[in-house]
């Protein structure tokens, strides 16, 4: 009788046991799915705020990182800092590529990191690239101010590009000037295609062939033949002023024409006077 009671709690406690098991099971399950999902969550954010980031820094340089993970963006992003800064990190670990950039940085703005650990050096390189962008931010605002543009509130990049486009305006309105009184048409031209046109004009007045020159032999071309040119004015003011008596000794040649033309109308107003009387 007691054998058969033992048997019969030790089913029931058995069963008990069995129904227990499973609910607790369900009660854990979900908890540990919804933990890997906001894990996994969790890193796709990660990564997308990593590739943000990336990217701009990819925009800035001009490359194009699209499809690629975060750590293969840094590689392509480090590869072409290297190239900007001249620096040759072919074959290089990813430690010593970022040791040789950081060095080449360095150097770029005149800092000394001789000896100094990679985050020592990597607070005093970022120091030195606040102070230029600073006294960068500066020369901006005093161009803009010159310009009479507002540039309040816009970055460093955005201010650079607002002055730049205001800069181009005011050479273009300088070149059609230029443009007009030769009797050039530079509509529809960039201001380095006006430049080249203008140049070519200005050459042809003085009589020099600029053909197959690169700008600045043109350019040094046509100062030599404008110097020729004002030799040879220089010249016949000199032989004016000796038969008028007008001294034009140190003058330029702007002020010895006006010297020798108050002399021919003093002359003038003197033969007049005298032929009146």
């Amino acid at each position: 009788m007691k054998k058969n009671k033992l048997l019969g709690l030790t089913i029931a406690a058995m069963i008990s046991i069995s129904s227990i098991v499973p609910a607790f099971a369900a009660d854990i399950t979900p908890q540990d799915t919804t933990t890997n999902v906001t894990t996994v969550e969790t890193q796709q954010v990660s990564e997308a705020d990593k590739l943000a980031k990336l990217t701009q820094r990819a925009t800035k340089l001009g490359i194009d990182i699209t499809g690629l993970t975060s750590e293969q963006a840094r590689d392509k992003i480090r590869a072409a800092v290297a190239t900007k800064l001249g620096v040759d990190i072919t074959g290089l670990s990813k430690e010593d590529a970022n040791a040789k950039i950081e060095s080449a940085r360095a150097a770029k703005l005149g800092v000394d990191i001789t000896g100094l650990s990679a985050e020592d050096a990597k607070a005093k390189i970022q120091a030195a690239l606040e102070d230029k962008t600073q006294a960068t931010a500066e020369k901006i605002s005093a161009k803009a101010a010159i310009l009479g543009i507002d540039i309040t509130g816009l970055s460093n990049e955005d201010a650079k590009a607002k002055v730049h486009v205001a800069i181009d305006a005011k050479n273009l309105e300088k070149l059609t000037q230029k443009a007009t009184k030769l009797g050039v048409d530079i509509a529809g031209l960039s201001n380095e295609d006006a430049r080249i046109k203008i140049q070519t004009a200005e050459a042809a007045k003085l009589g020099v062939d600029i053909t197959g020159l690169s700008k600045e032999d043109a350019k040094a071309k046509m100062k030599a033949a404008l110097e020729a040119k004002k030799q040879v004015v220089t010249e016949k003011l000199s032989e004016k002023a000796t038969k008028l008596g007008v001294d034009i000794t140190g003058s330029t040649n702007k002020e010895a024409r006006e010297k020798i033309k108050e002399a021919r109308q003093e002359k003038k107003s003197t033969k007049t006077t005298n032929t009146a009387q």
